[in-house]
């Protein structure tokens, strides 16, 4: 594009910063592994480990395919551990929402057409009031 500002470029999180995260979302079993693996910097298997999504908890595996690793913040430049978030994919799906826009050319035509990706965010659970 010759004009106007490009998107920032989407940036993958580290392996290291992957490895963390998935063993805080583990539980206790993974926060004494977690241990472990600052002073070693040696992880063995990982143990499996749950959606950090509050409704859906499921159960997830390294390896399978089934997870993403998400920023909270929706910016992709930020990859730091804090911005680190597991999700299953159908959380990280819902969480996103995806819009196309059409490029315009200089005489007003459609030239082709641009992905936006929002982030919705992740629905906490209502809390009631006691009175």
């Amino acid at each position: 594009m010759i004009f106007g500002d490009e998107a920032p470029k989407r940036r993958n999180f580290t392996l290291d910063t992957k490895r963390k995260e998935w063993l805080l979302a583990a539980g206790e079993a993974g926060k004494t592994r977690l241990l472990e693996y600052i002073k070693t910097g040696k992880i063995g298997t990982l143990p499996p480990s749950r959606c950090r999504n509050r409704k859906c908890k499921a159960v997830l595996r390294w390896g399978d395919g089934g997870y993403n690793f998400d920023h909270k913040d929706n910016n992709p430049r930020n990859n730091s551990q804090k911005n680190c978030y597991l999700v299953c994919r159908n959380c990280h799906g819902k969480a996103t929402k995806i819009e196309k826009r059409a490029v315009r050319g200089m005489f007003g035509e459609v030239i082709g057409y641009k992905t936006i990706k929002r982030k919705v965010g992740y629905k906490k659970p209502k809390v009631t009031k006691k009175r």
